[in-house]
């Protein structure tokens, strides 16, 4: 076997196994067919009641009445009713303010007017007699 090349030594090992196995299947068979026996039911009695089946059946009747009647129908209308509501109300509370009101101040101003100007005259004196009076 040394001489056999892998592909032909591979190919000697699953001819081998399915040789092997061809007997397990055989006798597979084999037990499958020895255990049928047929199977002989045994008559049981059983009380059936009658039954009943009832079918339902719907059957149309085509009608047309057209009676239209206008009847007033009296509503109740509410009026509406005066509720009370509170208002807040704010009420005026005085407040003390100071307010500084312009005080006028008299400051003396000087001025000066034509007549307090000095201006110089040139009056020629007159001689006067001492003794005369």
């Amino acid at each position: 076997m040394k001489s056999l090349s892998k592909r032909n030594r591979t190919r000697y090992l699953l001819i081998l196994a399915i040789i092997v196995t061809v007997p397990f299947y055989c006798l597979g068979i084999v037990l499958l067919g020895v255990n049928r026996t047929p199977e002989v039911p045994t008559p049981t009695l059983t009380m059936i009641p009658p039954t009943e089946t009832l079918t339902p059946t719907t059957t149309l009747t085509v009608y047309i009445t057209g009676t239209f009647t206008n009847t007033p129908t009296a509503s109740e209308t509410p009026l509406p009713t005066n509720t009370p509501t509170v208002t807040d109300t704010p009420t005026a509370t005085p407040t003390p303010t100071f307010t500084q009101t312009p005080t006028f101040t008299q400051t003396p101003t000087f001025t000066i007017t034509p007549t307090e100007i000095a201006t110089e005259t040139n009056t020629p004196e007159t001689p006067t007699e001492a003794g005369t009076s």
